[in-house]
């Protein structure tokens, strides 16, 4: 059984019995319901391929901030079959076993100039396979055996409510850990050209993956966001803290450098109870 870990929003079902409630009217004075808001989500990189990482120094940090949408996530849906019983051939349906689907997911980035995004992704793909030879190329050239332990990595997709960085008070939504993570595609169809058509493109990259949800994954989740997102708003906004920038970097966290070396060390825990 999947149960929610006390570390998210999970809903307190006493709140169940308060009164005026589907009964045409909402309680007014008390308030015992939220509705869900979503539009808040971010990703978190555990891991990626080590050789990735000196191809494209970064890329984990450009790729978790420059993150448009997440999709691909699909209900799990119980199976069932039936016999037949009585003359007129009523049906008794039982339950025969569970798909778990959710092993493909699209992340959707923006590209900048230089094509920090497809060059990449263009990498990690390509030293897969290469799409000459089909050969995988990157154990040669990095020096390291063919594993899909050395091609693969580890994502955390988590949902908040709107007050995203009050971590304290229990505020992620929902939370997946996705293992065995490799983007699918070299994404080249961007470049394109229409006459008269002049866009900054937007691009999906197709993932394989397998997601785990459970208590321990939320925990997980609770401590990857107080050790590394926090934002500056805008009564707080010092230009003092800009003047070295150069015009160009955006502070994302408040008074430190994201730094994915403090990240917790360990996967989650299996969940045993």
């Amino acid at each position: 059984m999947i149960k929610v870990s006390s570390a998210i929003n999970a809903f307190n079902y006493d709140k169940s019995s308060a009164g005026n409630f589907f009964t045409g009217a909402m309680n007014m004075e008390t308030l015992p319901f939220d509705p869900l808001i979503t539009g808040y989500a971010i990703i978190k990189w555990i891991t990626i391929p080590k050789w990735v990482e000196t191809v494209a120094p970064g890329f984990k940090e450009l790729t978790e901030k420059n993150f448009k949408s997440f999709d691909g996530i699909s209900d799990m849906e119980l199976q069932t079959a039936a016999y037949a019983h009585t003359y007129n051939g009523n049906e008794y349906n039982y339950a025969t076993s569970i798909t778990k689907n959710n092993t493909e997911f699209t992340l959707k980035h923006q590209e900048f100039s230089g094509s920090p995004i497809k060059n990449g992704y263009q990498a990690w793909v390509t030293g897969i396979r290469d799409p000459r030879t089909d050969v995988a190329t990157y154990p040669k050239i990095f020096g390291c055996d063919y594993a899909a332990a050395n091609h693969t990595g580890k994502l955390i997709y988590i949902v908040l409510r709107p007050d995203v960085d009050n971590i304290d008070r229990k505020n992620i939504e929902f939370a997946a850990y996705f293992t065995n993570v490799f983007p699918t595609k070299v994404p080249l169809s961007h470049f394109n050209y229409s006459q008269n058509d002049h866009n900054s493109p937007e691009i999906d990259i197709t993932f394989k993956g397998t997601m785990h949800i459970s208590p321990k994954i939320d925990e997980f989740a609770q401590r990857t966001l107080k050790q590394n997102y926090g934002f500056i708003y805008e009564g707080e906004y010092d230009p003092d803290e800009f003047s070295n920038t150069g015009g160009g970097e955006i502070l994302i966290t408040r008074n430190k450098t994201v730094n994915s070396d403090k990240l917790p060390s360990n996967d989650p825990e299996p969940y045993s109870g």
